[in-house]
């Protein structure tokens, strides 16, 4: 750059230009600004004001090099000079060079301490989780609650739970990380909050409350544990109940029980019909800690004197909707009566159970309004804990149809039904060498139809229903269970609670009168976490369901048959909406 100087503020108010290039602009300082301003306001009052204009010089490029002429309209016309355009530029007027920071980072720092880079709520300590992250991890397990409810379990280590429980967990059962229910339930049951469990079946709802319900046992005075409850007069009170709605449900909840208590010195006890009521004195003889129930045996095994529930301060109803639905709400009301009450406990019991009041837990699939109603009577401003969405469409299960125009009890349909669900079984059988199928009817004479025609064609099965005996129920169940039997029929008595493993196919030979009951149907295959399929036959005497099963399948975006879009009862329900 030139080193020529810059032009003088005089020079620019008198506008006196020595050569073109010193016209070049050049930077002004703030101060510089003002004082030119100054200058030209002075020297524009000391001139003489005078009317006579003068003429506008202009400068340009001659061959005898620069000069100065009058604009006129035939002047020569300035030629262009294609020069690059500079500021002269001083270091001292740069204004950068005094900038302070508002804020300053030490360079020490980490971005994730500068809260520049945020950790997953997976790799934070307990004491680190904020709001925020508690709010992410319940997004991620689609956990909703409301009420008093404690924050979920992130895992096993931090659950408070008794160490010898731990230990069974994970290193004897190898259950290693927790359910989403058991997340969000133990926590809070383990502070002894009534609660309200709502979670698809197959969620593991079972250990979300044994586990908090064999913690309060082992927290429970043990001087009472070891001396006074071994007594005579305390051999039939347990500790705590599990209320089931069926037979089966009861003894699937007793096994996974007896894992635990086994271990831990503890008697669990089933309290069922089709049992004799001498093998259940012969079963507390020696003491009970925990009973696990259906509602109309127990209230006879109270009212004979054979098990006394006054000492229950720990109560779990399972599968209460269903309970509901068998007819079970007037047994209940009845139990609830022979619990304690808050009036009736003495402070010496207070402070020997470590509870003031009774804990009650209630689980259910279905969030209807017969189960508030229920709240409301047994529970004391319980918590409500709901995994995904109540009577959400389960997306693990592959739902397929297959429809006939017509009424099942018409012959022809029902042989091509038969025929249709051999079929069925071949295909898949053929295509899932560890198969394991149940079969569902709404009739038992049906269920024995069905064995039988699948006996005939060489498909070896077993069979439950109301009719059978509690010991032949429990046999075929536990063999199906141990895969000795791949394909079970039954009716609905299967359809809640019955936990086996790895149910490859359900089939509903005929449709439910309720929905809600195919829902749990489908629900003994695509448990924990896995894969399933269901097949069902539907006819036009299945009317009344299709619109809520249409209403069902377009809630979880799966595309409806077009038979069941176009058919009569779906149309006149769209026309009544």
């Amino acid at each position: 750059m030139s080193g020529r100087r810059p032009l003088s503020l005089e020079d620019l108010v008198t506008k006196t230009l020595p050569n073109e290039d010193d016209g070049e602009p050049v930077f002004l300082t703030k101060a510089q600004r003002n004082a030119l301003k100054s200058l030209k306001s002075t020297t524009q009052k000391s001139r003489p004001r005078t009317n006579v204009s003068v003429p506008r010089k202009r400068v340009h490029e001659s061959a005898s090099g620069p000069s100065t002429e009058t604009s006129s309209s035939n002047r020569p016309v300035k030629k262009r000079v294609n020069k690059e355009f500079k500021f002269e530029w001083d270091e001292q007027e740069d204004t950068s060079t005094d900038y302070q920071p508002l804020v300053e980072y030490s360079s020490r720092l980490n971005k994730s301490e500068m809260g520049l880079e945020e950790k997953h709520w997976k790799d934070k300590k307990l004491s680190e989780m904020t709001a925020r992250d508690w709010r992410i991890m319940k997004e991620d397990y689609s956990i909703t609650s409301r009420g008093d409810v404690e924050y979920p379990l992130r895992s096993w280590e931090e659950s408070n739970l008794p160490t010898k429980l731990q230990n069974i967990l994970k290193v004897e059962l190898k259950y290693l990380d927790p359910s989403p229910i058991q997340r969000a339930t133990i926590p809070s049951a383990l502070k002894l909050k009534d609660l309200v469990g709502v979670a698809e079946t197959g969620s593991g709802k079972t250990l979300a409350y044994l586990l908090p319900l064999l913690s309060y046992i082992m927290n429970i005075d043990e001087r009472y544990l070891l001396y006074e409850h071994q007594l005579e007069h305390n051999a039939n009170r347990p500790l705590g109940l599990i209320l089931a709605p069926s037979r089966e449900l009861a003894i699937q909840i007793t096994k996974e029980a007896k894992k635990f208590t086994d271990k831990l010195g503890l008697n669990v006890v089933t309290i069922i019909g089709g049992h004799q009521y001498e093998e259940t004195v012969f079963s507390i003889k020696d003491g009970v800690h925990i009973v696990v129930a259906t509602p109309g045996r127990l209230v006879d095994s109270i009212e004979r004197g054979i098990i006394d529930i006054g000492q229950s301060f720990f109560f779990v109803i399972d599968e209460a909707d269903k309970m509901i639905d068998m007819g079970f709400e007037k047994s209940l009301n009845q139990i609830v009566g022979y619990l304690p009450g808050s009036s009736s406990l003495s402070g010496e019991e207070s402070e020997k159970f470590k509870v003031d009041r009774l804990v009650t837990l209630m689980f259910t699939a279905t969030l209807s309004p017969t189960i508030e109603k229920l709240t409301k009577n047994y529970l004391n401003q319980p918590g409500y804990i709901i995994i995904g969405e109540a009577g959400e469409v389960v997306n693990r299960i592959e739902q397929k149809f297959y429809y006939q125009k017509g009424v099942s009890s018409d012959e022809s349909l029902y042989k091509e039904r038969l025929a249709q669900l051999t079929k069925l079984i071949k295909s898949h059988v053929s295509s899932h060498p560890d198969y394991s199928v149940i079969i569902f009817s709404n009739y038992k004479k049906t269920c024995e139809e069905l064995s039988l025609h699948l006996e005939d064609e060489r498909y070896h099965n077993v069979v439950i229903h109301g009719s059978k005996s509690q010991d032949v129920r429990e046999r075929v169940i536990d063999s199906f269970r141990k895969r000795k039997e791949r394909i079970l029929i039954a009716t609905d008595v299967a359809s809640r609670g019955i936990d086996v493993p790895n149910v490859s196919l359900v089939v509903n030979f005929q449709m439910p009168k309720k929905f809600e009951e195919y829902i749990h149907r489908i629900g003994r295959t695509g448990r924990a976490g896995q894969k399933g399929t269901s097949f069902s036959f539907i006819d036009d005497s299945d009317s009344e369901i299709l619109p809520e099963l249409k209403k069902y399948l377009s809630k979880g975006r799966i595309p409806c048959p077009e038979w069941l879009l176009r058919h009569h009862s779906t149309q006149v329900s769209l026309l009544n909406e």
